[in-house]
């Protein structure tokens, strides 16, 4: 692992992931503190937040993946992907200062948010891959699920402190900032990624072909299923 952190690409895209990852975990308490502090949302309408932020997965997926391989820069997709989330974060804090925010707002934002970092994370694989050679894939992937795990255990704890402190809507500035950051690593690098994949017929039906027929891939993929009904 400490090989593959001299590498200054891969370097400057683990911090920036890292960074953004503590950003969500903050954001995933903050926000719906704001609805439930400043705007008083009740059950019905928490869930509809939650909804809200989670059915940009579940509609553009398979679409986006397909949208995604045939473009020449998966890493400049990313930048505007993170570039959006960014004003988008922002405007929260914004409206509150303003004294316009309102819930529709908030469900609004986190659709948006959730569609570009389905769309982030579509195009992060490939990315991934033109980053790491195949014999560190175990490296870099160790690499990742510790700061994830890191993110999980240290942003909530830090998000507690920032709405102690800055209150619900301007502790989003935390998450605003690492978007902010992860483009700015993104930014430093500039690999050598695969070609983008011609237009033809079944391309968009072709994943969904491939996880249905590889015996490896369908327990996983019902098992994460269910996982998330949870």
């Amino acid at each position: 692992m400490i090989s593959l952190l001299r590498h200054r690409a891969f370097r400057n895209y683990w911090i920036g992931q890292s960074i953004s990852l503590v950003g969500e975990e903050i954001s995933r308490i903050a926000l719906p503190l704001a609805a439930v502090l400043i705007l008083d949302a009740q059950a019905g309408e928490m869930g509809g937040r939650t909804t809200a932020a989670l059915v940009p997965a579940l509609l553009f997926s398979v679409s986006a993946g397909a949208w995604a391989d045939r473009r020449r820069s998966r890493r400049r997709v990313m930048l505007v992907t993170d570039l959006g989330r960014f004003l988008l974060m922002a405007s929260v804090p914004v409206a509150y200062a303003w004294g316009v925010l309102n819930f529709v707002q908030l469900c609004l934002t986190a659709f948006a948010i959730g569609t570009l970092s389905m769309l982030f994370n579509v195009c992060d694989s490939t990315l991934y891959v033109s980053l790491v050679p195949a014999k560190s894939y175990v490296q870099g992937s160790s690499l990742m699920n510790g700061s994830r795990s890191l993110a999980f255990t240290a942003g909530p704890s830090l998000g507690g402190l920032l709405l102690q402190s800055a209150g619900a809507p301007f502790a989003l500035f935390a998450d605003v900032l690492s978007y902010l950051l992860s483009a700015l690593f993104l930014f430093r690098i500039s690999p050598a990624e695969p070609p983008p994949s011609a237009r033809r017929r079944g391309h968009f039906t072709a994943g969904l072909k491939w996880l249905v027929r590889a015996p490896l891939m369908r327990p996983m993929l019902a098992a994460v299923a269910r996982l998330n009904f949870k």
